[in-house]
């Protein structure tokens, strides 16, 4: 029998969007992988970012520690406030300055040396931190990739900030010793604007949760109960053609395709309902430019939008519910939310920004960002529900054959060994 695989003691990972600061993926992902790491007998040291008075300032879960570092800021509710966006921006890259400062130090006090620990920094979010262990102690730094949404239209110019963050994750790309993304295509995309190509590393995230698990294994009755409280809430009676969105409100995420494709997916239909769960990114308008195309297009009567984000379960349940979910995205790199739906057994149509080998044959991929192919993808299903039922088995079968976060959390630790040898 082989020698198990020696893993680095301890691994420091530099989160900023950790529990309970959870908005968007990093957080969910961060979340998600705590828990997948916590028995597998790696000690490991998460600092996340929060401005929060309440919550624990450390926190243990089995082998994770849970450190939340206050930090000016960190409040990413959003909310109202007249203060220029600009500004917020600027305020925002100050305070997560000051978190990877806070936690470097933190770190190198520890002991973080050449050997023996690795540092893991995710998104430009803890690159600060990742190039000050490195340069000052010489640490093994991994940089996990999630998303350069900010850079994601090459055509549209950049901010000051957009740029200074794009220099700072080129930076730390050529310090890390490993560079992990979750999918093929985001690899390509980062090889080909000049990261070193054999540093890449695709690791796939996982899907489970504990209330979609839950939900997954309901019986038939039980679960068309919980459609029937869904749909009764957008449908009269719940009787029509239900269309779910679930993200925020950016650009990137194709919500305003969608809405441009409502009177083409409507038509003369008045049973179907277009219902958006999400809401603007932090220190945004995006809530208000959606609300504004909404109504210059005149299709209030079948778009319903609650600018609010909801808990998983809620979120879970609108899957049910839906007839189709869309997830019409422009750039995503992995693409979580998509997944999970199709782990429902739901049929989804994403966008061209979905890496094709991440849905595979288990959703329909549109080509191109366009309101026409986009309605017609959706007409697909609402149109033929036995294809549309196949459709959402295979995306199930996909999700189920490919990713978990146990195998996630197990091939992380590995290429985090890899470094500390």
């Amino acid at each position: 029998m082989s020698e198990p695989t020696a893993r680095p003691r301890p691994v420091y990972v530099v989160c900023a969007e950790a529990p309970p600061d959870v908005v968007g993926g990093l957080g969910r992902y961060a979340e998600r992988m705590m828990a997948a790491m916590r028995q597998l007998g790696t000690p490991v040291e998460v600092f996340g970012a929060t401005a929060r008075h309440g919550a624990p300032r450390t926190e243990r879960i089995g082998d994770v520690t849970l450190h939340r570092v206050r930090t000016p800021g960190g409040d990413r509710a959003g909310g109202g406030t007249r203060t220029p966006a600009a500004l917020l921006r600027v305020a925002r890259v100050i305070g997560v300055l000051v978190f990877n400062v806070r936690v470097a130090a933190r770190i190198l006090r520890a002991g973080a040396g050449p050997s023996g620990s690795v540092v893991a920094v995710h998104d430009w979010m803890g690159c600060v931190a990742g190039i000050l262990c490195r340069v000052l102690a010489r640490t093994p730094v991994v940089f996990h990739v999630h998303t350069r949404e900010l850079n994601a239209a090459p055509s549209r110019r950049r901010s000051a900030v957009a740029s200074g963050i794009a220099a700072l994750e080129t930076a730390q790309a050529r310090m890390a010793r490993l560079i992990v993304v979750p999918s093929a295509g985001m690899r390509d995309e980062l090889a080909a604007s000049g990261w070193p190509a054999d540093r890449l590393r695709v690791i796939p995230h996982g899907f489970e949760d504990p209330e979609l698990s839950r939900l997954a294994a309901l019986t038939g009755d039980e679960r068309d109960r919980l459609r029937e409280a869904v749909r009764r809430r957008y449908l009269p009676g719940g009787g029509g053609r239900l269309v779910v969105f679930a993200g925020r409100l950016s650009p990137h995420k194709g919500v305003r395709t969608l809405v441009r494709a409502a009177p083409l997916i409507a038509g003369d239909r008045d049973d179907v309902r277009i219902v958006l769960v999400g809401a603007q990114a932090p220190r945004t308008g995006e809530n208000a430019e959606v609300a504004r195309l909404i109504d210059e297009t005149g299709v209030g009567r079948h778009v319903v939008a609650g600018y609010r984000f909801l808990s998983s379960a809620e979120v879970f349940a609108h899957f049910l519910a839906a007839d189709v979910c869309a997830f019409p995205s422009t750039y995503e790199p992995f693409g979580l939310v998509a997944i999970e739906a199709m782990a429902l057994a739901r049929p989804v149509v994403v966008g061209p920004g979905y890496s094709p080998e991440v849905v595979g044959d288990g959703a329909i991929r549109c080509e191109r960002d366009s309101p026409e192919e986009l309605a017609g993808a959706l007409l697909r299903c609402l149109d033929d529900p036995p294809a549309a039922s196949r459709l959402g088995g295979r995306g199930a079968a996909h999700v189920r054959e490919r990713y978990t976060w146990a195998r996630t959390a197990e091939l992380t630790l590995a290429a985090y060994a890899e470094l500390a040898r």
